[in-house]
């Protein structure tokens, strides 16, 4: 199921619209905010910075939730070192905050192993986009 959302999101991704030359990136995830004690669960396809996460519930981005990360900023390359592509529990706090867990580890904990901050050197921090277009606007 989560190759299948990533392959739509892909696709969905492909033709660029909405984006013209030199437009500003702006984040895809058009779900309503969830209410307060709302869990979400589904693979991260948007990262728009280091404190955000999309969750997808489905294959449309009208249908990907923005979550606020409880207690956690870092850069958007750590996040998506750690989260891009996998799958997230995330339960929304009273304030609005997200506490998640990726693949069942607490994304807290996550963004501090050795491995996630050397594979984040491998991410770009460029600003995040409709589409894989953004490398090209640049």
């Amino acid at each position: 199921m989560r190759k299948l959302l990533i392959i739509a999101a892909m696709l969905s991704f492909g033709t660029g619209a909405g984006m013209a030359s030199g437009a500003v990136a702006q984040t895809v995830c058009g779900a309503p905010a969830p209410a307060a004690g709302a869990v979400l669960h589904g693979p991260v396809l948007e990262i728009p910075n280091g404190s955000t996460l999309c969750i997808a519930t489905g294959a449309s981005p009208s249908q990907w939730t923005a979550v606020s990360l409880a207690q956690i900023k870092t850069s958007r390359a750590v996040l998506m070192a750690a989260a891009f592509g996998q799958n997230a529990t995330c339960t929304i706090g009273q304030d609005g905050a997200a506490d998640c867990r990726i693949e069942g580890a607490s994304l807290a904990q996550q963004i501090q192993r050795p491995e996630i901050l050397k594979a984040s050197m491998q991410w770009r921090d460029a600003p995040p986009s409709v589409g894989p277009t953004y490398l090209a606007l640049r």
